[in-house]
């Protein structure tokens, strides 16, 4: 019974299958969905490669991963865009295919998966959704669906869109001003201009036009070609004093015309700076320095504000309005000379507050200690620390620095200023004292020799922390930067310093720096250089005035000038007697 039982049962499965009405398997494609879904997300997290892998066979060769990268980042920072987000609108349509027969009659069998896109840019104060359809296709022989995406997916229902483009519309750049409020630099683009000339040229700079090479680092809204700061205060000061410029944001056609606006963003007026420079000062300091090559710097001691700033090789920042690869040179804050004996301020202060030495401990000066000579070979017998600082004897000098020791000696020049970038709102040289490792570094290093190199502006602020009563003011040449101070020897030190810089003055080897009816403070310093197998000096001198009351400190340096006290003293004091009158 069991056997005949079984054939009934397929026999009428048999006749069922081919009646009319019975039911057959559905038929049906893959859902569009997924691969739409796969393929934004990918284009949302800037997965190239899955993009790549999504699209169809015929945009797969000609789209490879890094082509789809480049065209995205094009885009974005040709709209000053800085993110973007993909996401599907609405749910994919599916195509209404419900037979095998049906899909080998179809020609093509497509859907569409409607996104939208949404940047935000610099150029626009909100977001910028977009919206389009992707197209996606069925390939029958892989039997799976495909993107077939183009560049134009970045801007859709826009057509003849060949990308994003910004238009900007720079501010009237702001004017740098002299501590009082008098222009130094004013007006915009071309027709900058700089009401005091060449006085206080270097320091300014100049505005100049970018190159390809000059964007880097600056913010998009530059372009090769635009006006900036390009050296000087000019420079340092760019984003404050340009502002920033109003921006439109836009597609635009390959020909660059704009097709459609979307989004404008209101830029932001540049800002003035103002300077610790005088105008007066720094005109009377220029004319005192004259034609001497090298630098000077007169500082305020009790604020650390350089009131004017001395370079030879006069630069007039009208005659470079607009030019590029022009870079003039400060020697006053740049500059990097071995300051010889002038360095003897830093040792002497470090030597006293230390105990190492008082103003009346005897000393030796001989011709010769231990390799370290005197100047023209000057010999002395036992004489008092004092006077060790009158005459500049180097080889007493280098007996101190040898009781003082390496390690102290440098922690002073850190203190003084040496060993450190200076912030002082333009573009400075660090001035150095190496740590000695070898006595002969210690000794000559001690006298402004071996490794030692300073710019006129740090030895202007060794005189003005010795004028301040031994605080260090952080030197500074604009009023946004804060005050800010530091002790770096006592009172009682800086006060006996004081006194025997005046005695340099009076009766040493400064006396050219005297300035009548003036109590004048200061220190020579000739520095030994070798230039091609020939000995030259140059010539030194820091001081400040008046000695009981100072206003000003000084720093100065006349290059391969010669002797300190023949040249850089003489100097020092006609500076002084022009700029005293103009300080209250």
């Amino acid at each position: 019974m069991t056997k005949p039982s079984v054939r009934v049962v397929l026999g009428l499965c048999a006749l069922l299958l081919v009646l009319p009405g019975c039911e057959r398997e559905t038929f049906s494609l893959p859902p569009a969905q997924d691969v739409a879904s796969d393929f934004v997300e990918a284009w949302d997290e800037r997965d190239f490669k899955s993009m790549r892998a999504l699209l169809d066979q015929k945009k797969r060769r000609s789209w490879k991963a890094r082509r789809i990268q480049g065209v995205m980042r094009s885009a974005l920072r040709s709209g000053w865009i800085t993110r973007y987000d993909v996401e599907l609108r609405e749910a994919v349509e599916e195509p209404d295919i419900s037979s095998a027969e049906q899909l080998r009659q179809a020609s093509e069998v497509t859907a569409e998966a409607p996104y939208a896109i949404t940047y935000r840019s610099r150029a626009a104060p909100r977001p910028v959704a977009l919206a389009g359809s992707l197209q996606l296709v069925y390939d029958k022989k892989a039997t799976e669906w495909s993107v077939r995406w183009a560049k134009s997916a970045l801007w859709p229902q826009t057509p003849h869109a060949s990308g994003f483009g910004v238009g900007v519309r720079w501010p009237r750049r702001a004017a740098i001003k002299d501590r009082s409020g008098r222009p130094l630099a004013r007006g915009g683009g071309l027709a900058r201009s700089y009401p005091q000339g060449a006085v206080a040229g270097s320091t300014l700079g100049h505005i100049g036009r970018l190159s390809d090479r000059d964007l880097s680092g600056l913010p998009d809204y530059y372009r090769t070609g635009d006006l900036a700061g390009a050296s000087g205060l000019e420079a340092a000061y760019e984003a404050r004093l340009a502002g920033i410029p109003s921006a439109r944001l836009s597609l635009r056609d390959a020909q660059g015309r704009v097709l459609q606006t979307l989004g404008r963003k209101r830029g932001r007026p540049g800002r003035a700076v103002q300077t610790t420079l005088d105008v007066e000062v720094q005109r009377a300091a220029e004319n005192a320095y004259g034609g001497t090559v090298g630098g000077a710097v007169v500082v305020e001691p009790d604020s650390g504000n350089l009131l004017a700033v001395v370079s030879s090789s006069s630069f007039d920042p009208n005659n470079y309005v607009g030019a590029a690869e022009v870079e003039p040179f400060n020697r006053a804050l740049s500059g990097l000379y071995p300051p010889g004996s002038s360095m003897k301020v830093v040792t002497a202060s470090a030597a006293l507050d230390d105990g190492t030495v008082s103003p009346r401990t005897t000393v030796t000066g001989p011709k010769n200690y231990k390799g370290v000579v005197n100047f023209e070979s000057g010999e002395f017998g036992s004489i008092p620390f004092s006077d060790a600082v009158r005459y500049s004897v180097n080889t007493a000098f280098a007996q101190v620095a040898e009781d003082l020791g390496a390690s102290k000696l440098t922690r002073y020049a850190d203190s003084f200023g040496f060993n450190r970038r200076p912030r002082l709102g333009v573009s400075a040289a660090r001035s150095s004292f190496p740590r000695p490792e070898e006595l002969w570094d210690l000794m000559w290093g001690s006298i402004g020799q071996a490794q030692v190199l300073a710019t006129p502006m740090q030895m202007s602020t060794v005189a003005a922390t010795i004028a301040n009563d031994g605080r260090r003011m952080a030197p500074r040449v604009s009023f946004l930067l804060p005050r800010n101070g530091e002790r770096v020897v006592s009172r009682r030190t800086a006060a006996q310093m004081n006194e025997m810089m005046q005695a340099v003055v009076t009766s040493g080897t400064g006396v050219g720096a005297q300035v009548p009816g003036v109590a004048v403070a200061g220190k020579t310093g000739t520095a030994e250089v070798d230039v091609a197998g020939v000995r030259k000096n140059h010539a030194w001198f820091v001081a400040f005035a008046p000695a009981s009351d100072p206003k000003v400190a000084i720093g100065l340096v006349s290059e391969y000038g010669g002797v300190g006290g023949q040249v850089a003293a003489p100097l020092a004091g006609r500076i002084l007697e022009a700029v005293l009158p103009l300080v209250p």
